[in-house]
């Protein structure tokens, strides 16, 4: 890669905090951003990480301005991911994969060695310490991101957390709780409508909160773009 030539990159999409915080840090150092890569289910039309329909997800990407990889696991997801990984290689000149891992070790590990047999480099902007945490939700809500939670354990919280925006109140309430307040194990997920790297923001038109194996999950059934101020 030529000195003046910038680093082409795709990015693990959740559709949710972590890995859009990671995709603004790597915009912010002046990355080429390829795409976004979404593993999903085709026979669910749902996105495995977080569950959100694949026409919402595509809604979000739209917003976002960034076309969208969907890559059907179909059972063999790290083969599937594999595949991928390796095709944007050959076909695009990406380099490098976009984590949006916190801390998890297990976690990073998994992912570092699925980008390397696809002959790509992890990179991982959100890395940080157990003890980080909350000054990584206090930088996203400070950044003007805005966000829902979209599926909340049943081990930690009640119905009335699915559906609760990232605000202040949002900070303060998690902190009274024992869990990570990034949701870093599993405790909550996210998905973002509106932010700095957002061209519109996504308002929630109609919803409902539903209980699946164990989480309180807010099924996003339809979603409106508008433009920004």
């Amino acid at each position: 890669m030529k000195e003046d030539q910038l680093k082409k990159v795709a990015i693990c999409w959740s559709g949710g905090k972590d890995s859009c915080l990671a995709l603004f840090r790597v915009l912010k150092e002046n990355y080429e951003v390829t795409c976004l890569v979404s593993m999903v289910s085709e026979k669910d039309a749902r996105n495995h990480a977080h569950g959100i329909q694949l026409e919402i997800l595509k809604l979000q990407a739209n917003a976002l301005g960034l076309p969208l990889l969907l890559v059907d696991s179909a059972g063999k997801y790290e083969l599937s991911l594999k595949r991928t990984l390796s095709r944007l290689k050959e076909k695009y000149g990406v380099e490098a994969i976009v984590f949006g891992s916190l801390y998890s070790k297990e976690d990073r590990k998994w992912n570092e060695q699925v980008a390397v047999k696809s002959g790509i480099e992890p990179l991982f902007p959100v890395w940080i310490s157990p003890t980080q945490s909350s000054k990584l939700l206090y930088d996203f809500i400070s950044l003007g991101f805005q966000s829902v939670v979209c599926r909340a354990s049943t081990k930690f919280f009640d119905r009335s957390w699915a559906g609760r925006y990232l605000d202040w109140n949002f900070y303060d309430e998690i902190h009274q709780t024992d869990n990570c307040v990034m949701g870093e194990l599993g405790e909550y997920h996210t998905f973002v409508l509106d932010g700095p790297i957002f061209h519109k923001k996504i308002e929630i038109t109609k919803s409902d909160v539903v209980l699946n194996s164990g989480l309180w999950s807010l099924d996003i059934q339809t979603c409106q773009l508008l433009d920004k101020a």
